[in-house]
């Protein structure tokens, strides 16, 4: 495996609580909380996690489908986190909705790919799963 160690760096750069976060030579990313304590002015790093499972399972997924020898013409997924009402205020459910553009797939196969994910693929997955309920939903839509 290339990558055994991935690092990031993330630094004050307010008075409040706004941070700058980057890993490599990537763009930077601002991470902010709401008021009173933060301004608003970035993602909270539960929107920070959402962003990361639905990218990292969307990789796994697209990955998948082409291995299957699918197209793979378009892609959204869309992540809801409903938090627990106790500090520290986490996740308790995850939703997440998998809408997948192919001329050729089918949902079988989009859902035989989500439970490929889930089990072996998405390593953001992994660390979630146990700790919160996650729901999907998936649609294939033609072009």
């Amino acid at each position: 495996m290339e990558h055994q160690h991935l690092s990031t760096e993330v630094k004050l750069i307010d008075q409040k609580i706004k941070f700058s976060g980057r890993s490599r030579d990537n763009s930077e990313v601002i991470m902010d909380y709401f008021p009173p304590f933060g301004e608003g002015q970035g993602y909270t790093g539960l929107e920070m996690l959402l962003l990361s499972f639905s990218g990292c399972s969307g990789t796994a997924i697209a990955v998948l489908l082409r291995k299957m020898n699918k197209t793979v013409t378009g892609m959204a997924i869309r992540a809801t986190g409903t938090r627990q009402e106790t500090l520290p205020m986490a996740f308790s459910k995850i939703e997440m909705e998998f809408l997948v553009t192919s001329p050729d797939a089918n949902t079988p196969d989009l859902l035989k790919a989500i439970h490929m994910a889930e089990d072996s693929m998405c390593p953001v997955w992994a660390m979630i799963k146990g700790n919160v309920e996650i729901v999907t939903r998936c649609e294939v839509r033609k072009p």
